[in-house]
């Protein structure tokens, strides 16, 4: 089924986008501005991702979204991207979110091989632009199931059940402060609701998105979460790593010689 927004985020259609329009990427926290640039960078993704159907579509007031799922050296890869639109229905910007973070370093690897400044690793001073014209209450977030599932932005692999997804969400809690939330999106065709929100990591704006689908009971069934920027994430990764103990075996962190950036 034609989903005119999907083929705009491929990079196939560019009368969809405003003259002004900007991007932000998973992995840089610089904003790539101008329809032909924007064009340019989302073709490359297109490319990387070899994707021409999104997993789930997101629909909110001011913004709408969808996610990608990609296999990157035998790995699995997803981005999520949003959209905000002017008033003549163009697209003005776009944000664009990744996981996990050690396989999202190999799309940077790739992406740096094609285009550097798609790579950038470079914080920056100043924190990204994010969605959204205002900051919103956060929603009620529904009880656990017992078997919920986490597709977190920094484990490669799934951990399953109550306990152990709680324990891994307080350890995320002991990492970042000053969550704040920019929306609330439906999940299209299906129960559960996404949240754009920005938190503080070693005094750095981290950007993301937390999906939620819930089960039969409207408990939350499984919690996938998106990053960006790239360098930040790595942050959060050691920071949940270093306050979660043993909670989880090495096989959920990827290359533990994989260390976040040295400048900030």
């Amino acid at each position: 089924m034609f989903d005119p927004l999907i083929t705009a985020l491929l990079g196939d259609d560019p009368r969809a986008l405003a003259e002004d329009v900007s991007l932000a990427t998973p992995l840089t926290s610089s904003r790539i501005v101008g329809p032909d640039a924007v064009v340019a960078a989302l073709g490359v993704y297109a490319d990387m991702f070899a994707e021409t159907d999104a997993d789930l579509r997101l629909k909110g007031d001011e913004l709408e979204g969808a996610t990608f799922t990609a296999t990157v050296d035998g790995h699995t890869a997803q981005v999520a991207a949003l959209v905000t639109r002017d008033r003549a229905g163009l697209i003005a910007t776009i944000h664009m979110y990744g996981r996990p973070w050690p396989y999202m370093a190999l799309v940077r690897e790739r992406l740096a091989e094609v285009d550097p400044t798609l790579a950038d690793p470079e914080i920056g001073t100043s924190p990204p632009e994010g969605p959204g014209t205002s900051w919103v209450d956060p929603p009620t977030i529904p009880p656990l199931a017992d078997d919920v599932t986490l597709i977190s932005p920094v484990l490669t692999g799934e951990p399953t059940g109550k306990a152990v997804i709680g324990g891994i969400l307080e350890a995320a809690a002991q990492t970042f402060r000053d969550p704040r939330v920019r929306a609330v999106l439906q999940i299209e065709g299906q129960p559960g609701f996404a949240v754009v929100m920005d938190e503080d990591v070693e005094g750095n704006v981290l950007q993301l998105i937390e999906i939620f689908t819930l089960n039969a009971q409207g408990e939350v069934a499984a919690i996938r979460i998106f990053t960006r920027p790239w360098p930040v994430t790595a942050y959060l990764r050691q920071g949940i790593h270093e306050h979660s103990g043993d909670l989880l075996g090495p096989e959920f962190w990827g290359d533990p010689r994989q260390q976040a950036p040295a400048g900030r």
